[in-house]
C-alpha cells in the first residue's frame, strides 16, 4: 500500500512539471530601431508574416547580424533571418530567405492546441505563445466583432483560417537535434514550420536585431 501510494503521488508530482508553464523573460514585443554596422545585412522585407499591428517590418530595411550566432546560442524569442527549405518553395518564383521566430529548440516537443504553442506539455505563456493575426489573438478579434470595428464577416473568415490552421498541428513533434522550430507571429500570412518542418541550423544567416 506504501509502494502504492507513492507511486501515485510520484506520477502527480511528475504530471504537474511535465505542464509546467513555460515563459520568455528575456523576449519583449518591442522592435528596435538601431544603426547599421559594417558587416551586417540589410534586407528588404516585403512580408507581412511578422506583423503584430505596429507595421515596424512593413516594407522596411531590417537589419541582420550575421555573426552574431558565432559566439551566441540560438534562443527561444529570436527573430532569425534564414533560408527557405529548397522543398518549401513553390514553382511561381518565392523567395529565397525569410524571417520567424524561434519557438521550440532543439530535442524539445512542441504541440499546437486550438492557437496555444505547448513545449513539452507545458504552455508557452508569451506574447508569441498563441495564434495571432494583425496583433490580435482570437479572443481579440472576438471583441473586435461585437465592438463593430471592422467587418464582421472579414473577422469571422480570418478566425475560422487560424482554427483551421492550428487544427493540422495538434500532435505533438520533437524538434530533431540540430534544429529550430519556427512561426511567424502573424499566423495566417506567415509560411514555417507548421507547413515545411523545422530548419536547420545551417540554414541561419543571421538574428533579426532591428529595423533601420
Amino acid at each position: 500500500m506504501y509502494r502504492l501510494i507513492m507511486l501515485m503521488l510520484f506520477m502527480i508530482f511528475f504530471t504537474a512539471c511535465s505542464q509546467e508553464t513555460l515563459r520568455d523573460n528575456r523576449t519583449t514585443e518591442a522592435v528596435a530601431k538601431v544603426n547599421v554596422e559594417e558587416g551586417m545585412i540589410l534586407y528588404k522585407n516585403m512580408n507581412d508574416n511578422m506583423e503584430r499591428g505596429h507595421k515596424e517590418f512593413a516594407g522596411a530595411d531590417v537589419v541582420v547580424d550575421p555573426s552574431y550566432y558565432a559566439s551566441k546560442t540560438v534562443q527561444r524569442g529570436d527573430i532569425n533571418y534564414y533560408k527557405i527549405p529548397q522543398e518549401a518553395k513553390s514553382n511561381n518564383g518565392s523567395l529565397d530567405t525569410e524571417i520567424s521566430r524561434v519557438v521550440a529548440l532543439p530535442g524539445e516537443s512542441i504541440r499546437i492546441e486550438k492557437g496555444q504553442i505547448f513545449i513539452n506539455s507545458g504552455k508557452l505563456d508569451t506574447f508569441y505563445g498563441h495564434a495571432h493575426w494583425g496583433g490580435m489573438d482570437v479572443v481579440e478579434l472576438n471583441k473586435t466583432i461585437n465592438q463593430g470595428g471592422s467587418n464582421p464577416e472579414d473577422i469571422k473568415r480570418v478566425i475560422k483560417i487560424i482554427q483551421e490552421s492550428v487544427e493540422t498541428n495538434k500532435k505533438e513533434f520533437k524538434v530533431p537535434e540540430g534544429q529550430f522550430y519556427i512561426i511567424g507571429d502573424d499566423w495566417i500570412r506567415s509560411g514555417d514550420s507548421r507547413h515545411f518542418g523545422p530548419i536547420s541550423k545551417d540554414s541561419i544567416l543571421g538574428k533579426v536585431i532591428g529595423y533601420k
